[in-house]
């Protein structure tokens, strides 16, 4: 009844020139209202729902309910759970009242870390986090030299094909591994190429060996990625930090780069740890 009343109040101080555009005004604040009416949702349920849950919580209609979740999941603001059948937030939400959020404050130590590590490399400095099957861009420092990538924060890319997704995956379970290597390899994609699971271990285990992996033909052409999980989570999900350029300059300052990012590592976040504990 509130949402009517607000389009009967829009539409009677308009002229009639503008009841179209009232009309649109309308349907957006609707929208914008049932947006924070889920995300206040999760808040008070802390767990994952389901459509069906969601829908009859919040009194909204199971079909916008449907639309409405598959527009965030698409956005990156939602992921699915274990099940592919209900819903949860994901860190971009927790991004987006970073004020809130200690870990993500400008002062917390891994932001500084990530502002440290840009001014000594000039290069771009990324912290990435897991969503459905894609690894999102949570936070990123841009880079400061004259040649250099360009991505922002809720930039995705695939778990199974990208260096900080291979970082993020030798975090995770076993199990829910090969549901992502059978989802790609039975899905539409599998036309850009089969994933080799066998393969994929072999290489999950070297980065849980050495600490880090280093990819030097990434997703964007030219562009190379040092890789390293962090000791820490966020919402229960793992972290990766990465260090992203172009390939030649992330080749010949490799090792720089890899001492750089285990001194900041050991710096900011493993001495707050030891202080936790």
């Amino acid at each position: 009844m509130e949402n009517i009343h607000l389009f009967h109040t829009i539409e009677a101080f308009q002229p009639d020139g503008f009841l179209w555009k009232s009309k649109v005004m309308a349907r957006a604040v609707k929208s914008a209202i049932r947006v924070l009416g889920v995300l206040e949702l999760f808040d008070r349920l802390q767990r994952e729902a389901s459509v069906g849950e969601i829908a009859r919580e919040l009194g909204y209609p199971l079909s916008s309910t449907s639309m409405l979740l598959a527009n965030l999941l698409e956005m990156g603001y939602l992921r699915h759970g274990p099940d592919q059948r209900t819903y949860f937030p994901t860190p971009r939400v927790t991004a987006l009242g970073a004020w809130l959020e200690p870990l993500l404050t400008p002062g917390a130590e891994i932001m500084r870390m990530m502002s440290d590590l840009g001014n000594e490399t000039g290069e771009t400095i990324i912290l990435a986090a897991p969503t459905r099957d894609q690894a999102q861009y949570v936070h990123v420092v841009p880079a400061t030299t004259t040649m250099r990538m360009h991505v922002g924060p809720g930039t995705m890319r695939p778990l199974l094909a990208s260096g900080l997704g291979r970082v993020l995956l030798s975090s995770m379970p076993q199990e829910k591994i090969n549901l992502l290597v059978m989802r790609h390899n039975d899905g539409p994609f599998a036309t850009e190429g089969r994933i080799s699971n066998a393969a994929l271990q072999r290489e999950l285990a070297a980065i849980r060996i050495k600490g880090y992996a280093v990819v030097l033909r990434g997703v964007t052409p030219g562009a190379g990625l040092i890789g390293m999980p962090l000791p820490l989570e966020l919402s229960g999900l793992p972290l990766a930090l990465g260090i992203g350029g172009w390939a030649k300059e992330i080749r010949s300052r490799q090792q720089e780069y890899l001492q750089l990012m285990r001194d900041a590592i050991d710096r900011h976040l493993r001495r707050d740890l030891r202080s936790a504990s």
